[in-house]
C-alpha cells in the first residue's frame, strides 16, 4: 500500500515514487499472529511485489548488543544457522535448575496460558484493586487498528504486590520497555492527579508510573489518534509474541507448546545470558526457524558480501546518481546558494514555540498534553526550556505548590553546597536525579524539572 500511495502522491512510476527507502528488521522474528493460516510466502516483506520491484541493496548487520560473546549468543547463532547441536540443547535443558534472586517473568507460547497465570496471581493478592481505563481520541477506524498494534491494555487492573512491566522507554528515569518491578503503593503526583501506581524496580528505586501517550501524528505533528494509559502491564507472564523488542534480566520460559518456527529464537533472545534463563520445556519446533526465512537470510548474507567487495568509487557514483535522479545536485556553488536561501527563510516554528501557543491560550498541562499528543512529562520539560529561552513568556500558572517548591529548593541548596562538577547538567543546574534521590523518589523527575523553572539557581 505504501508503495502505491507514494507513486500516486509523487506522480511517479518508480518504486515508492522514487523516494529513497531504508528497510530494517530481522526475518527470524515472529510475524503478527493471524486468525487464518498463512503460507510463508505471504508473511514476509521480501516476497511482496513492492520489495521485488524496489530491488533493495542489502547490508547485513552482524554486531550484537544484547548478548555478548557467551553461551547464549552461540546457541542463538546456531538456531539462525539451522545447526543446533546436542550440546546446545543440553545447555538449555540444564537451565531448568537455575535459581534467580528476582522472580522471573514467565513466557508462554499461548495467550490462554499467560492470561490464566496473570489472573491467578492477581486474584491471589489480598489487596484492593485500582482500575485504569485508557483515554482514546481521534478517528475511530484508525483507532481500532492502532489499539491492536499496542501492547498496552485498554483496561488495566492493578493491586499492591502485583508484578508489572513498563511498556515505554523513559531514558531520563532509566526505564526501558521491559523494565520489571512490583507495585508497592498508589499515590498522587505533584499536581494531585491520581492515584497512580508506585513501582519498586529491581534496583530498589521507586517510580511513580504516570500516564503516557501513544499516538499517530500527521506531517504537522498533530495527533490523528491518541491513546493515553498507565504504561504498565501485569508481568508474572507474557506471550513470546508480546515479548519481542524487550530485554529481560530473568525469564522462566515454557516452549513445550511452541507452534511456530522462530518462537524459541525470539524467547531466548530476550535474555542477556543463560544464567537469566529457566527453561521448563522445549519441543523441536522451538529451535527451528522458518525455512523460507532461513533461505532468504542466506541470500541476504551473500548479497551483503557482494556489496562489501565493491570499490568506494562505486558507492560514490551510486550516491550521486540517486541525488541527480531525485532532482538534487552535488555542485558546491548551487549547494551554497541553497544554504543561503534556507537561512534567509523564516525559521520553522520549534516544538517549544508550539507549546507557548497553548500556554498563551491558558491551557493546563493536561490539556496541552492531550492537544499535542505528548506525555505530560514532556510538556513539563518544555516549561523548563521555555523559562530559559523565552523568559518573557508567563509560565506562572504551572508553578508547583509552595510546599513542594520549598522542599525541592531546600534539597537543591543542600546538594549544591557539596556537588561535584559531574553533578551538573549542561544548563548549569544540578541533575534532577540528585534531587530525586534526596526526596526518596517521592517526587518524579518531570515535576522536579518543572520546579527548576521557578528556582533562583
Amino acid at each position: 500500500m505504501i508503495n502505491q500511495v507514494l507513486k500516486y502522491i509523487r506522480n511517479s512510476a518508480q518504486p515508492f515514487g522514487g523516494m529513497q527507502v531504508v528497510f530494517a528488521g530481522d526475518f527470524f522474528q515472529l510475524p503478527p499472529v493471524s486468525r487464518e493460516p498463512e503460507p510463508s510466502n505471504q508473511k514476509f516483506a521480501f516476497m511482496s511485489k513492492a520489495w521485488v520491484e524496489a530491488a533493495p541493496v542489502v547490508c547485513y548487520l552482524t554486531e550484537q548488543y544484547r548478548q555478548t560473546k557467551n553461551e547464549l549468543n552461540t546457541i542463538l547463532n546456531q538456531i539462525r544457522s539451522n545447526e543446533v547441536d546436542e550440546s546446545a540443547v543440553q545447555l538449555l535443558q540444564e537451565t531448568r535448575y537455575n535459581e534467580h534472586t528476582i522472580e522471573p517473568t514467565k513466557l508462554y507460547s499461548h495467550n490462554a496460558d499467560v492470561d490464566n497465570m496473570n489472573e491467578q496471581e492477581l486474584k491471589a493478592l489480598d489487596a484492593d484493586e485500582e482500575i485504569y481505563f485508557a483515554k482514546k481520541t481521534g478517528n475511530a477506524k484508525m483507532m481500532d487498528s492502532f489499539v491492536k498494534s499496542l501492547i498496552v491494555q485498554e483496561k488495566l487492573i492493578l493491586k499492591k504486590g502485583c508484578k508489572v512491566m513498563f511498556l515505554k522507554n523513559d531514558h531520563e528515569r532509566g526505564i526501558m520497555n521491559g523494565t520489571l518491578g512490583v507495585v508497592v503503593d498508589f499515590g498522587k503526583d505533584a499536581e494531585e492527579n491520581g492515584p497512580y501506581p508506585m513501582v519498586q524496580l529491581m534496583d530498589k528505586r521507586k517510580i511513580l508510573a504516570t500516564p503516557e501517550v501513544w499516538s499517530i501524528n500527521n506531517e504537522k505533528g498533530t495527533p490523528m489518534v491518541s491513546f493515553e494509559q498507565i504504561p504498565l502491564r501485569l508481568a508474572w507472564a507474557i506471550t513470546v509474541h508480546k515479548s519481542q523488542g524487550m530485554t529481560l534480566e530473568a525469564a522462566e520460559i515454557d516452549l513445550g507448546k511452541a507452534f511456530e518456527p522462530g518462537q524459541g529464537y525470539v524467547a531466548l533472545s530476550r535474555l542477556k545470558e543463560l544464567d537469566g534463563l529457566r527453561l521448563l520445556g522445549i519441543n523441536r519446533m522451538a529451535i527451528e526457524v522458518d525455512p523460507l526465512a532461513f533461505k532468504a537470510d542466506q541470500r541476504f548474507q551473500e548479497l551483503s558480501g557482494d556489496i562489501d567487495q565493491l570499490p568506494e568509487d562505486d558507492f560514490k557514483n551510486e550516491w550521486e546518481s540517486h541525488i541527480y535522479a531525485a532532482g538534487g545536485t552535488t555542485d558546491e556553488k548551487e549547494l551554497k546558494k541553497h544554504r543561503n536561501k534556507k537561512v534567509a527563510k523564516e525559521k520553522k516554528i520549534s516544538t517549544h514555540e508550539v507549546t507557548i501557543q497553548y500556554i498563551d491560550q491558558g491551557m493546563t498541562l493536561d490539556q496541552i498534553s492531550t492537544e499535542r499528543g505528548m506525555a505530560k512529562s514532556t510538556i513539563q520539560g518544555h516549561i523548563l526550556t521555555i523559562s530559559d529561552k523565552f523568559p518573557d513568556v508567563d509560565i506562572s500558572a504551572y508553578r508547583p505548590d509552595a510546599v513542594l517548591m520549598e522542599r525541592i529548593n531546600e534539597e537543591y541548596q543542600k546538594a549544591d553546597k557539596k556537588a561535584k562538577e559531574e553533578d551538573y547538567s549542561e544548563d548549569g543546574r544540578l541533575k534532577s536525579s540528585i534531587i530525586f534521590r534526596a526526596l526518596d523518589g517521592k517526587v518524579d523527575y518531570s515535576t522536579i524539572k518543572l520546579a527548576y523553572a521557578f528556582l533562583d539557581v
